[in-house]
């Protein structure tokens, strides 16, 4: 009897998760936009700055977008932690590549001059390949979201034929890839704001055009 008043007696406190989603979004939307901002040669030289990304890439993009994709392995959303660990493993490598000491753009340099632009058409290309791969899976989320990941397809796609054609960051092809990079950054901002802004806490509300027919407690199918 006394241990079952006990047992009653003893509050079960479960921790409240919070929404990884934003963070997630916001570390890729900044680190893509910077990236792409210096390709497209907004006040640098096309493809310059890179030093300066490299911060932003190892930790911003990096480090916290992959933390974001674990933690939304906690909350039970697979493909935001595929997505976030993915694009944070891509971006903290792209950093490492141009961290001064690496030794791996040294190593190209006794190579034929085209073997550094055929390797990084190689490594853009597979990340273009997961690329399309998530993007499948966003066919019943939102339009916001599918355009962001078209618009990453794009970019990937743009900038690997631009290695592969062995054209300088100054090219169309590189060019076009930043502008659609860019636009991609932009639309993880819209969406990162509309998970953010709740109607908890802002008065502002940003629409992201759900795909298919609500259904009351069922939410969305085709």
């Amino acid at each position: 009897m006394a241990d079952n008043l006990g047992m009653q007696a003893v509050r079960i406190i479960q921790p409240a998760n919070g929404n990884p989603g934003p963070l997630g979004l916001f570390s890729f939307a900044i680190t893509t936009i910077i990236s792409n901002l210096y390709d497209v040669g907004a006040g640098v030289p096309p493809g310059g700055g890179g030093s300066l990304l490299v911060g932003f890439a190892l930790w911003y993009g990096g480090i916290v977008q992959i933390l974001a994709g674990m933690w939304s392995m906690k909350v039970g959303n697979t493909f935001e932690a595929t997505a976030f660990s993915s694009f944070g493993a891509f971006w903290a490598a792209y950093g490492f590549m141009f961290l001064p000491g690496s030794g791996i753009l040294e190593s190209y340099q006794d190579t034929p001059p085209d073997t550094f632009q055929n390797a990084t058409g190689i490594y853009l290309l597979i990340w273009a390949l997961l690329a399309v791969i998530l993007t499948v899976g966003t066919t019943k989320s939102t339009i916001a979201t599918v355009s962001m990941f078209l618009c990453l397809d794009l970019s990937l796609c743009f900038k690997a034929g631009n290695e592969f054609a062995h054209h300088s960051a100054a090219s169309y092809a590189n060019r076009i890839g930043a502008v659609f990079g860019i636009l991609s950054a932009l639309l993880a901002f819209w969406n990162g704001a509309a998970a953010l802004w709740l109607p908890s806490n802002s008065h502002i509300l940003l629409p992201v055009g759900p795909i298919g027919r609500r259904v009351k407690e069922e939410g969305y199918i085709a």
